[in-house]
């Protein structure tokens, strides 16, 4: 368990302002987070959606502060801004080294009650929180999760979205905010956490210094609301244009004010978490109705929701499927859940409690969460406290109280029919016509601000990190092997990096490297695919296993075993015909999923383009035709020839010290033989000519992608790109102040816009790529403004830009050290592109000498519209 210095600290100011302090000093960075006790759920009839808006409108300025101020200070510390809002809460938080964390306090102290709320800025905001809204109507998931919400909670204020309707927000006038601002915005309802590299007495000082004047309302009083149960079972069906369908049950349970979120969260290891869950079993292993399944719970203060989601392999299954769910439910809920049962769950509770405890960010949310809801600052750190039988009592509880059939709620996104997609289009036309005419009357004509008091920060100098080193060995098989001892949490991480990625595909058969790890953990010789998955889940382990890279993560006590049966997947898989049946459902499955979301297959347009006829430009999963094509004799030869120790290297980290690493090593994975592997040849890479790239599919909005061929690792233009995309696209710390994310502010044509220069960048050129996401009516207005943005870029650089760039490399490295796993994937990084080991410590002073004229000449010769290819997905 945590030992009592680790646990939080608590002080509550004069005017209700509560501070909590959770000091963890592995890293010099600190995450500061500002909790409302407001949400959407907080808005009356005509407020809807002004909660979220509010986030918004903070950081657009206040009496003192500029509408760039923040993002600029932020940048210039080095830092990560952002907020969120919930149905229950809103939050701020800014993640910065630990010599400027508290150049967070007197922005979060100003936005608490100065905050402007400018018509004109206000204009321009409300247009990116339209795309916001349009963006999340094509996320069908979550758009299902929030209809069945709506549906659920009819006479509670959940039933509202969080965003709000567009008719509500263009109704919303600045008085309406300004008002529920004032209200809401006020000390003695706000929790302020900080975690990390800071001292509780430093903190409540600086708190007090910051917050300390600020007046309360001792009137504010948090209105209560009340949810009707009922014998109730709602449905929910949304036709859209997708090949995959999704299916969603959910039940009403007790909310996060309950404190039963540790036995919801073991009651979702039990029922869909992992490979030998109880629904997976069933639905995936044994019926193969589904390709996957998985639970979850969507926590709410008040009542929370608990789903079950699966992908039918048929949509004539699906009611087939929902009843052998519910006569399992109905099996757990007369016999109870068994001890293998929860001894697994709680195991795999633990290891994920120990990974939330190497993030600052991670553990500053929880703590503040849960001590809204429940008013428990020691909440995170007494999560795991509970007796084996106290939380099978707990979780046959819910199960009996709760998983009823005649509560279940239904949820689908099923295909649109072809008779349909013409009037879909047709309501979207209507949509896109009617935000053209009332956005048209919000004009800003005004520039973006320029920053008032950015300028007064000062830079203080940086504490001194040492970064770890590892210790370098060779197994007998020529396995480089990289480990190094960290105590910090009682975990190991394990990452083996493979010559054979999944450019290694033969050409007629892509997809065939992913589809032969997807096999590694369906059966081996000393164990079927259920034994090994209760071997590995049993113990809170996770096997990961992609082309290239396995990773496996286990408690430190489960070594030995983590490393048998890590040797047993790489020498003794089998490839069962029955498996291979299932497994390439699973993997055709992923392949509709991916195809179904545009924001993430523009990426593989992209690649076939900048990499036509060149290994990278191969698709990971492959497509319909090779994955059919691939037979059990490919993958065995796959498995002989990828699954080889020659030219790997091995990365351990984690509280190791008590173990001989180099003897266990050598007499588990040392063991394992494999043929050396040709490498690839690649043929030369030319600039592409300029070209648009259209795909048609239904959906709301369109996204827009700028892309064209960059510089590979070893390029002497490497450097000098990535100090410049940090400028241009937000880089490292995805800065919001960047030459994009400018337009944005400017335009309000787009929530979201980003990329980077140096996308895929590896031993080949990677890729230049910049995508955003926008509504069809505006779609000319995005891509005639982000050629403009690009083609002005590289002609200057402002000092202050390149010594914030400089500056924001440098202090970004100790993210790489992060965690365990951190740690392991950056000594990878070293040893793959040979370098020294002295690397991060030198590379800060390397970068400081680059000069702003090199840097605009790499970057003229990448970022030029005439070599680059723009795609377009959507309503084209």
């Amino acid at each position: 368990m945590i030992a009592t210095q680790e646990k939080v600290f608590n002080k509550i100011l004069s005017n209700g302002l509560t501070v909590l302090v959770r000091p963890n000093h592995v890293l010099p960075k600190v995450s500061i987070q500002l909790w409302y006790n407001v949400g959407s759920k907080d808005e009356k009839s005509n407020e809807k959606g002004i909660a979220h808006l509010i986030e918004h409108m903070i950081f657009k300025g206040t009496k003192t502060l500029s509408e760039s101020d923040i993002n600029m200070i932020t940048h210039k510390l080095s830092g990560y801004c952002n907020a969120f809002t919930s149905y229950d809460y809103t939050g701020y938080l800014f993640d910065f080294p630990s010599h400027h964390w508290q150049e967070a306090l007197p922005i979060m102290a100003d936005c608490m009650s100065n905050c402007t709320f400018k018509e004109e800025l206000l204009a321009s905001e409300m247009k990116a929180v339209i795309q916001e809204l349009k963006m999340y109507r094509d996320d069908y998931a979550s758009s299902l999760i929030e209809e069945m919400i709506s549906s659920i909670f009819v006479d509670h204020p959940y039933h509202y979205p969080i965003i709000g309707f567009k008719q509500d927000l263009w109704s919303l006038k600045r008085e309406t905010l300004i008002n529920f601002y004032k209200k809401h915005y006020v000390p003695n309802n706000a929790v302020l956490v900080v975690v990390g590299d800071v001292m509780p007495e430093e903190v409540f000082a600086q708190a007090e210094k910051n917050f300390g004047s600020i007046k309360p309302n001792p009137d504010y009083k948090k209105e209560t609301f009340y949810f009707s149960p009922d014998i109730i079972s709602k449905s929910v069906i949304i036709y859209r244009d997708v090949k995959q369908p999704i299916v969603m049950l959910s039940w009403v349970v007790p909310g996060a004010e309950s404190r039963t979120d540790y036995f919801l969260d073991v009651l979702a290891w039990i029922l869909g978490l992992g490979k030998a869950s109880r629904l997976y079993r069933l639905l995936v292993d044994e019926l193969q109705l589904t390709t996957d399944v998985e639970a979850f719970c969507y926590d709410l203060f008040d009542q929370s929701l608990f789903f079950i989601y699966f992908q039918p392999k048929n949509n004539e299954d699906i009611e087939k499927i929902i009843d052998l769910i519910t006569r399992e439910l109905q099996t757990m809920r007369e016999k109870g859940v068994s001890q293998e049962e929860l001894l697994r769950a709680t195991k795999q509770a633990q290891t994920q409690y120990l990974s939330l405890l190497e993030r600052n960010q991670k553990q500053a949310y929880v703590i503040g969460q849960a001590y809204l809801a429940t008013g428990d600052k020691e909440f995170l750190f007494n999560y795991l406290d509970h007796p084996l039988q106290e939380i099978e009592q707990k979780v046959n509880e819910l199960l009996r109280n709760y998983f009823r059939s005649s509560l279940m709620h239904k949820g689908s996104v099923l295909p649109l029919a072809m008779e349909d997609k013409e009037y879909w289009e047709f309501i979207q036309q209507r949509s896109d016509q009617e935000d053209a005419r009332i956005l048209s009357k919000v004009q800003r004509i005004m520039p973006v601000e320029e920053g008032m008091q950015v300028h007064k920060v000062k830079i203080a100098k940086p504490k001194d990190f040492v970064f770890p080193r590892a210790e370098k060995n060779k197994l007998s098989n020529e396995v480089t092997v990289l480990s190094y001892h960290n105590p910090n949490v009682p975990k190991i991480e394990l990452i083996l990096s493979l010559q054979a990625k999944h450019y290694y595909d033969p050409i007629d058969q892509q997809g065939l490297n992913a589809f032969m790890c997807a096999m590694m953990v369906e059966g081996t010789k000393h164990y079927t695919g259920a034994e090994l998955a209760d071997a590995i889940e049993s113990r809170g382990m996770s096997l990961s296993i992609t082309p290239g890279q396995i990773t496996l993560s286990m408690l430190k006590e489960d070594l030995q075993i983590g490393l048998d049966l890590l040797l047993e997947v790489l020498t003794n898989a089998t490839f069962e015909s029955y498996a291979i049946s299932k497994v390439r459902s699973q993997v055709l499955a992923d392949l509709k999923d991916y195809w179904d979301n545009p924001a993430a297959f523009v990426n593989q347009l992209a690649r076939d383009q900048v990499y036509k006829n060149h290994p990278y430009s191969k698709k990971v999963l492959g497509d319909l035709d090779s994955v059919m094509s691939i037979a059990q004799n490919d993958l065995l030869k796959a498995y002989e020839s990828f699954i080889t120790p020659k030219n790997t290297i091995l990365a351990i980290v984690g509280d190791i010290e008590s173990y001989p690493i180099l003897k266990l090593l050598e007499n588990t994975l040392g063991t394992w033989q494999g043929p050396s592997l040709k490498p690839i040849e690649f043929p030369l890479l030319s600039p592409l000519k300029q070209e648009e790239i259209k795909y048609p599919i239904v959906r709301d909005q369109t996204v827009l992608c700028f892309a064209g061929l960059s510089v590979s690792r070893f390029d002497p233009r490497f450097d000098k790109l990535l100090l410049f995309d940090q400028i241009f696209s937000g880089g490292v710390l995805g800065s919001m102040s960047s030459r994009l994310f400018q337009l944005r502010e400017q335009s309000g044509l787009f929530y979201t816009i980003g990329g980077s220069l140096l996308a895929h960048t590896d031993e080949q050129p990677g890729m230049v790529f910049i995508k955003t996401i926008v509504s069809l009516d505006r779609l000319a207005e995005a891509e005639e403004a982000i050629i403009e943005t690009i083609n002005k870029a590289s002609t200057y650089i402002k000092e202050h830009e390149l010594q914030e760039a400089k500056d924001a490399l440098a202090h970004s490295m100790i993210d790489n050290f992060a965690t365990n796993l951190h740690i392991a994937s950056s000594f990878i990084f070293l040893e793959h592109f040979k370098l020294p080991e002295d690397y991060f410590d030198h590379r800060a002073r390397y970068l400081a000498e680059i000069k702003a004229e090199p840097i605009m000449q790499a970057a003229r010769s990448v970022l030029d519209t005439n070599h680059l290819i723009r795609i377009k997905v959507g309503r084209i």
